[in-house]
Formats: structure tokens, sequence, C-alpha cells
């Protein structure tokens, strides 16, 4: 009954969706009126991302600067606007809202003096009521206020400036620049990506940059032709809200050189630190805090480079290794700032020749503080181990530790494991991290050719955080090679791994009439459905009415309960959810209807094949 139910909405669904609907003629939208409107099935959907939308055109005088209003509480708004509106809309300025925060455009009105507009959904299925309001005002003229070079300025971008032609906020200085001076313009900012241009006297842009200095801060770098009032402007990247910034002006500085690098032994331990005042160079527009070590390695050789800072330092170190380039910077050829796990730096190097190389200690971001540094020869690899015999149902311990087997492909270390499967069986292979190390599990599931392995799956996230898990059927009789690895080179520890027979689903029944203010009682077991392939589930219906609220408490002692709901029309999986927060394991979540009719709640479990007893409680508030 269930099946014929749900089988009769999927198809309403997916007729809509899925029809072939032509774009709809755009809507009058009147200046200074609000349109309240409703995002529904009926609506036309993007190919992309099968997202709803709905069309709209205002009318303004060309020039004029109009800001459109998208806002919901029913979902998060998407809003579009430009001379003319298509699937991609790559010319359009965009804006992304959320719930409690409107989606806002603003453009400049067009020769034509029309403007097209979409509102949209930022999800397929999202469906609720929207408010659009567009209102037009003569922009601010640009306006350049002065600013002696050599100087800096703090202000902030805001709706209140002037725009440009495409409806940018733009801050205007006027500066006064001397003839044959190298100049530097720095702009930065917390709150946006920041755009600087340099425009000369007669108004001609010579120069912009959006990337060119720290991160994403803009820096131009000139010499000036000729002396004059120069005017700089600031912008943000894209459609940005604005927000505070940093101007800086003057001459450009150039660095001193890199001193030498300290001759450094292998198997020394030496300590340093960084700080304001080590010696720095330029690299496309970063300017790299260093410290600089010299040590003699031998082609073909592996070597280990470990930097950590000791508790109590800030410092989030990075090492590098390479050659000093023609300008005085590292010519990298391996680096790392995070493989030894935590904010320690370690990297595994093959030297392809012989010689001396450089090693630099850096810094990520603006941390300062001590590290130790100390490199060393890597212990030789082995040659891999027969493969280990697994059982299914059985989980075993294992350990990658450098001098294992290393597949030559990656550098990483391995072990192998056999199973015997039968054609067409489901498991589950599940490698977790053991302790607390660098390791990020990788696993793979396969055959072992006369050639090579050859993985027919593989994952390294799939289960609880790093762990990694494969959902594999069997294609034929025969044994099956389970192969554990490490993630990077550089990794190694303790794992578990095992493979498990998946439970068989059930047809998901029609589901149970909810009852309000009542206890519900249930129990999870195999002889329920199954999401994922993995986590057994009730479902309880009801019908309820836009903007209602209910209150759906899960209680349960035997695992951890996962309490969800969503309208009936919506992707199966869609759900709104909450797991804990009736306390311990409990889950309590507050649900309010967005759609009129059926309601769908889904009592589940955050663990695999657990199960057991549970209360549901529905309240309507």
């Amino acid at each position: 009954m269930r099946r014929l139910w749900f089988g009769s909405v999927s198809f309403f669904v997916l007729s809509v969706a899925g029809a072939a609907i032509a774009q709809p003629s755009p809507r009058p939208l009147v200046l200074g009126q609000p349109h309240q409107s409703s995002m529904g099935p009926e609506d036309p959907v993007l190919e992309g991302d099968d997202s709803s939308y709905e069309l709209f055109q205002v009318q303004a005088p060309k020039g004029q600067l109009v800001t459109v209003t998208l806002t919901s509480t029913a979902f998060d708004p998407v809003l579009s606007v430009g001379d003319q509106i298509d699937e991609e809309c790559g010319d359009c300025a965009a804006s992304v809202g959320e719930k409690d925060k409107p989606a806002v455009v603003r453009k400049m009105v067009p020769a034509s003096g029309v403007l097209m507009i979409r509102a949209n959904t930022m999800n397929k299925g999202d469906r609720g009521a929207y408010t659009l309001l567009a209102t037009a005002i003569a922009p601010p003229r640009i306006s350049a206020r002065p600013l002696p070079f050599g100087q800096s300025v703090s202000e902030a971008l805001d709706v209140n400036d002037a725009v440009t032609n495409e409806g940018a906020m733009v801050d205007a200085y006027a500066v006064r620049l001397a003839a044959e001076q190298e100049i530097q313009l720095d702009l930065s900012s917390d709150d946006f990506d920041p755009k600087v241009e340099l425009l000369t006297p007669a108004g001609a842009k010579v120069a912009e940059d959006d990337d060119g200095g720290p991160g994403t801060s803009a820096r131009i770098r000139y010499v000036v032709p000729r002396a004059g009032l120069y005017q700089v402007r600031v912008m943000a990247v894209g459609d940005d809200d604005g927000g505070t910034y940093t101007l800086a002006t003057g001459l450009r500085q150039e660095l001193a050189p890199m001193p030498a690098p300290t001759a450094l032994n292998l198997g020394q331990a030496v300590s340093g630190a960084i700080s304001g005042t080590t010696p720095r160079y330029e690299m496309d527009g970063e300017e790299i805090f260093a410290v600089r070590y010299g040590l003699r390695l031998e082609g073909g050789k592996v070597y280990k480079v470990a930097v950590n800072a000791p508790g109590g330092s800030e410092l989030d170190p990075k090492v590098a290794i390479g050659k000093i380039a023609a300008d005085g910077s590292l010519d990298s050829l391996e680096q790392d700032d995070d493989g030894g796990g935590g904010n320690s730096a370690l990297l595994r190097y093959r030297p392809e020749t012989s010689g001396t190389y450089v090693l630099e200690v850096q810094r990520v971001g603006r941390t300062n503080g001590p590290y130790r540094l100390i490199v060393e020869q890597a212990a030789a690899d082995r040659a891999p181990l027969a493969s280990q015999s697994l059982r299914l149902g059985q989980t075993i311990s294992g350990e990658l530790r450098d001098g294992g087997a290393r597949l030559a492909t990656t550098d990483a270390l391995f072990n192998t494991y056999s199973i015997t499967l039968r054609a067409g069986q489901r498991v589950n292979v599940k490698m977790e991290k053991e302790g607390d190390t660098n390791l990020d599990p990788l696993v793979e599931i396969g055959l072992l050719t006369s050639a090579a392995f050859q993985a027919i799956a593989k994952d390294d996230d799939g289960g609880q955080g790093l762990d990694a898990r494969i959902k594999f059927t069997a294609p034929s009789d025969g044994t099956y090679i389970v192969r554990a690895t490490a993630g990077e080179p550089t990794q190694e520890g303790q794992y578990s791994i095992g493979v498990s027979e998946m439970p068989v689903s059930v047809v998901p029944p029609f589901p149970a009439r909810a009852k309000f203010g009542e206890t519900i009682r249930g129990t999870l077991g195999p002889t329920d459905p199954l999401r994922n392939d993995s986590q057994y589930f009730d479902r309880y219906v009801f019908n309820g009415q836009v903007g209602e609220t209910y209150e759906i408490t899960a209680n349960a002692e035997s695992f951890d309960i996962l309490v969800g709901a969503r309208q009936i029309d919506r992707v199966d999986d869609d759900y709104v959810t909450d797991d804990d927060s009736g306390g311990g394991t409990n889950a309590k979540l507050i649900y309010t209807v967005t759609t009129a009719g059926p309601q769908i709640i889904r009592v589940t479990t955050i663990e695999e094949s657990a199960g057991g007893d549970y209360s549901l409680l529905i309240i309507k508030r």
C-alpha cells in the first residue's frame, strides 16, 4: 500500500520536474512595490541543479541604480539580475541569501531601460513563500577624496558609496604622484575580497589588481611616467556586501637579500624561531618569512624532514626543500605544512641527484614562535608480505609503519588482506584509524592478476571522520584482495580493518499515521528497511498546514537516535534533522511546515546496523 501511495506522489513530482517546460515570460515588477509569491512544484526548474525559479522584469530610467531584494523564511534565496537572463547567466549580478538574510543585488539600468530578474531556490525541491522588492535611485557620483602619498587610510565600503556602471560600490582617492618613481598600492580587508584600480589624471585606467598581495589582498606596483593627480579606486570582487578595508600608498620597498643557509647535518636536531624580524623574500606577491638550512643529500635515497612547534608555541610551521632561484626565492621541489599531524610539518623526499639542497622553515599565516627541525634517512622499504586472510564478520588490527611495504605509484605504506566472496554478495569494507596518529586511512578492494593488483573500488573518507568504508558487491565468485593504505607517504599508524555482510533491506512499509500528544513506541532492527544500506528506519505521516510548528522528541537507550521531517514532495533523503538536542544521544527537532499537505517523520540510527527500542512524541505547538 505504501508503495502505491509514494509511487503516485513520485510520478506527480517527476511529471512536473522532468517535463520540458519552456522558459516562462517574465512577470512585471513595479518599482517600490513588494511582490509576494511562492515557489511550488508547478514552477520551472534550472537544468543544472533542478532548483525552482520565477522570472520578472522591471523598468527604470537609463543610468539609475536598481536595488533588488529577495527574502524568504522558507528557503535560501538566490537572486540574479541582468540585461538578459539565461540558464548560466554569466553576465548577471548574483547574490545568495539565507533564511534569515535576504539576497541583494544592485545593478545599473542599461540603455533599454529594462532589467531582468530571476528569483530561485538554492536546492532542488525547496518550496515556500518569498518577497521580491526593487527600488531605484540616481547613483551618487564618484568623487575622489584627497590622500597624501605615503599615507594609509582605513575606511569602509557600504551601500551609501558611489557605484560603477556595473553597480559595484566604490571609494575613490586622489593621490599626487611624482614622475619616475615605482609606487606600491596595497589594499587589504578581512570583510571582502578587495580590488584596487589606478587611473591617470585624464581618467584612463592604467593598472588594476585583486589578488597580487598576500592572501586575497590586492597590490599594484607601477612606475609613474608623468607627475600628476592620479585616482585610486577601491572596490570589492564579485557581489560582496562590502566592509572595512585599509589602503596603503608608498614607494616599493626592496627586501634585504636572504642570508646564506646554515649548514645542517643528517640526524642533527636544531631549534629555531620565526618572528617579525625573520629574513623574508617575495614570491607571487607574498612575503615569505623563512629560515634556511643547507644539507647534502644522496640521489635515490629517501629522507624524512620533520618540523614541530613545541608546546606553547603559536607557530604553524611549514617546511620546503629545493634550490635557490636566480631571484633569491626558493624553487621548491617538495613542501608540507601538516603532514605530521596537528600543526606539525613532515615530508618524505627522494632526490633524483646527489648534491646540496636548501631546507626552509616557513610559517603558515602570520603565526610566530619556536620550532624544532630534524632530517633523517628513512627506514629501508621491505617487500610486501603475503596477504593475511580475512573472514566475513571479522575485524583485525594492523599497523602502517616506516620501513613497511610502499606503493610504487604514491610511495604510501600499505598492507594487503584476502577474502573469499560469492557473486552478488554485498559487503561493507571498513578501515578505521586507531590512536592519535597522522594516519588518514584509504581502503581498496580488487583482484590480484598476473600483472598487478587491480582495484575495483576504493574510499578514503566514507566512514566516520577520516575512516574509510566501501559498500561492495562482488561481481563473481573468487578471492578478493583488500588493500589498507595510508593517504600520504608521510602517514603511518595503527588501524582496524574488517569485512561484514550488508543486511538485506526490506521493502519500506506504508508510513504509520502519527499521533499527536501520545508516546509512540517502536523498535528498529533487521525487519525494518535501510537507508544508505546501513541504518534501519521507521516512518510516520501526518497532514500539516503552512506555518504550523511541531516539537518532535525521539529517545532511545541502546543506540544514538536521529529524527527527521520533510514535506512529501521533497527529495527522499532531504530531511530537517536532529540527533542530540534532547540530551545525551536523544533527539528533539523543532519542525515548521512550509508546504501544506502530508509530512513525513523518519526515526533512524546514527550508527550502522544499530537498533533497539525507541519512543517518539509529537507535540503541536
